[in-house]
């Protein structure tokens, strides 16, 4: 029906947002609530509850399904969200039996970064292909595959953990505990650390004149855009490496397109250029013929409108 109407929900450690959102893939509207992490999962899914019963009786159509995206490992079957390292207590909560019980209309949940992937697919710069990985830069690393038109989890909703590619034995500690990881070079941390050695070096940079504390991922941007040795170098070497985790994956799966998105990725091609160099030296010829690397066409849109995505019909 094209006067239905469908519910994202995208679930973070600070806020809940939620919106209605059209067969077109369009945001008709939204809001959002805070999270209250630390008072529980209960707590934090009978907000989720009232606040879709909000965006229901606001909805001027029928809505006809739910989705969600949530940050941790999910087991879709079951509905339940097995462990979510930002949202205390809620490992093996059941989302869906909890929601059920106050709302009447059907749920469906999963992964965040799938959630992304699967609105970009859908609607922005995935469309058109059948295979794509989609990767989110921010304060982690994530990543949703797209395999055969459908979302690959694998055999415990576990895939897709791009950021936890290890790119440099014994290299960086990860917050996973691991060294080497994506993650701990292009994520938010990795970033702002390696900056901060660089000026514990000694190396001169307007960065310097930021603190610690409040320098963030758009200071070494508008650093870097301003000509910054240190934040240009800095992005060179994150995005180089991960442009060499992007080729291993491109040689495994021979994909069609990389769809990358998140905060830090508005580095436009400070960090996309290196990135698509690492890629070149990594990828086989099969991929460089197949494979284009794009931003992501969403932004902070992906998680509601892939969200949403998960509860329509399939095409």
């Amino acid at each position: 029906m094209n006067n239905e109407l469908f519910i994202g929900i995208d679930l973070g450690g600070t806020d809940i947002k939620g919106g209605l959102v059209d067969n077109a893939g369009k945001i008709v509207f939204e809001t959002k609530i805070p999270t209250e992490a630390k008072k529980g999962p209960e707590h934090i899914f009978d907000r989720m509850s009232q606040l879709i019963q909000t965006l229901r009786d606001g909805a001027e159509a029928i809505v006809a399904g739910i989705g969600m995206g949530v940050p941790g490992q999910v087991d879709v079957d079951a509905g339940v969200l097995v462990e979510a390292p930002n949202l205390p207590g809620v490992d093996r909560f059941p989302v869906m039996d909890f929601l059920r019980e106050r709302i009447d209309i059907p749920v469906i949940l999963d992964n965040d970064a799938n959630v992304a992937a699967l609105g970009e697919h859908a609607f922005g710069a995935g469309q058109g292909v059948q295979h794509m990985l989609m990767i989110t830069l921010g304060t982690g690393v994530g990543g949703g595959l797209i395999l055969n038109g459908q979302v690959f989890r694998g055999a415990m909703g576990g895939a897709g953990e791009f950021g936890h590619m290890v790119v440099e034995a014994d290299g960086e500690l990860c917050g996973c505990g691991r060294q080497g990881c994506v993650e701990a070079y292009v994520g938010t941390a990795g970033l702002l650390r390696a900056v901060e050695q660089r000026l514990s070096n000694g190396e001169a940079s307007s960065l310097a004149g930021i603190s610690s504390e409040k320098r963030r991922p758009k200071d070494l941007g508008d650093a870097a855009e301003a000509g910054d040795t240190v934040a240009r170098e800095v992005f060179s070497t994150a995005g180089h490496l991960l442009g060499i985790a992007m080729g291993n994956v491109a040689n495994l799966l021979n994909l069609e397109r990389i769809v990358i998105g998140g905060g830090v990725a508005a580095a436009g091609e400070r960090i996309l250029g290196p990135a698509r160099v690492g890629f070149a030296e990594t990828a086989l010829k099969v991929s460089l013929k197949s494979l284009e690397i794009v931003p992501a066409q969403l932004g902070n849109a992906a998680g509601l409108v892939g969200a949403a995505r998960l509860a329509m019909p399939v095409l």
